[in-house]
């Protein structure tokens, strides 16, 4: 049997720029997770998914060895992920095996309100990393990623993958998209040459947490939906959005070099630019970025002595505050309920594996 756990995800800084080859975002992996088992099966297998369906869905393989569901369910990125996965298998010289794959989730609230977290980016790095565990393929970190992002990228068409980096690499995270038209230029067969070589733009750091700074988390009680925002808010942006690109870089990079050098001041100066420039953004796409609620989650963090911002899309989800490590920021969870935003108890997690 094997168990394993992949945490969701927080944006810190460079939403939107990201999605561009090169450009940088500081993003965290955080205490909620996604957990899966897989145990051997034979003839058939089943796939689980507590959050999706209320029983397990049996599966097959076909002609050509590929995984068909019996019942007309929707798990894409589980299924995409299981292919992926599987051809790497075959290509590692191992025979492909049948299995039962239960999969549940705590990033969404018990009562199925998404928070935002990278649910299907988790559930996607949680498939791959399980399997190849199942399959005693000894993968890292950054080949995990890969797998994950391409079966991610194949089902959603669009996005940084930068929620599949901070599930597969956790803690906190710089991360430098991948030029993605090179990517879709690569042939996939084989598959295992494609994961071994250098992806143009890619790269992914580890940054210390600092000390000096408590990241606090609250969901303002509306979901966005990520794929339609970036789509939107590029196409609406036009000539502008090559400016603002190359300024949050330069804002991200500022940031960087103060999370490592652990320096509250800076840290926080370079998220309130980063909230400036996603703001100004808003205005030339007139796309709704800061909502109300977004704003006075901002709002009680600043007048409390540090900065804020949303994190991800934006348009509902969470907001984000840095506040000096020690300090009493209870009292801003109680002005968030006031102004019904739910604190989340959220820390960053850091998993032990390389």
């Amino acid at each position: 049997m094997v168990n394993v756990k992949v945490p969701g995800k927080l944006y810190l800084a460079g939403e939107y720029a990201v999605v561009e080859p090169g450009t940088p975002a500081v993003i965290t992996a955080v205490d909620r997770f996604v957990h899966l088992k897989i145990t051997s099966a034979t003839a058939t297998g089943t796939i689980y998914s507590h959050q999706y369906q209320t029983m397990p869905v049996k599966w097959h393989r076909t002609a050509h060895r590929q995984i068909q569901l019996e019942d007309d369910v929707h798990l894409e990125f589980v299924l995409e992920a299981i292919r992926l996965t599987e051809r790497y298998v075959e290509e590692s010289g191992r025979q492909l095996q049948f299995f039962n794959l239960e999969i549940g989730s705590a990033l969404d609230s018990d009562d199925g309100k998404k928070f935002g977290l990278g649910s299907s980016a988790a559930v996607t790095v949680g498939v791959v990393k399980a399997i190849a565990v199942f399959y005693h393929l000894n993968l890292t970190a950054l080949e995990i990623y890969k797998i994950a992002a391409l079966a991610h990228y194949n089902v959603q068409g669009n996005g940084s993958l930068g929620d599949i980096a901070a599930s597969a690499f956790t803690g906190w995270i710089a991360y430098y998209s991948p030029d993605r038209n090179w990517l879709l230029n690569q042939p996939q067969k084989p598959l295992k040459p494609l994961i071994e070589t250098y992806w143009p733009e890619l790269k992914i750091q580890r940054l210390p947490v600092p000390a000096s700074t408590a990241l606090i988390v609250g969901w303002t009680g509306a979901p966005a939906s990520t794929k339609h925002l970036v789509t939107e808010v590029k196409r609406r942006s036009h000539l502008k959005y090559d400016t603002f690109v190359t300024q949050s870089a330069q804002c991200v990079e500022d940031l960087i070099h103060a999370i490592k050098n652990d320096d509250f001041e800076k840290m926080t100066a370079a998220i309130t630019r980063n909230r400036k420039l996603l703001n100004e953004l808003s205005k030339i796409s007139h796309v709704e970025l800061e909502t109300p609620r977004l704003k006075k989650l901002i709002n009680l963090v600043v007048c409390f002595g540090g900065s804020g911002k949303m994190s991800g899309a934006g348009g509902g989800d969470c907001g984000i505050g840095f506040v000096k490590h020690g300090s009493n920021y209870q009292q801003i969870f109680e002005q968030w309920r006031q102004a019904q935003i739910l604190p989340l108890q959220l820390s960053t997690y850091t998993s032990n594996e390389e």
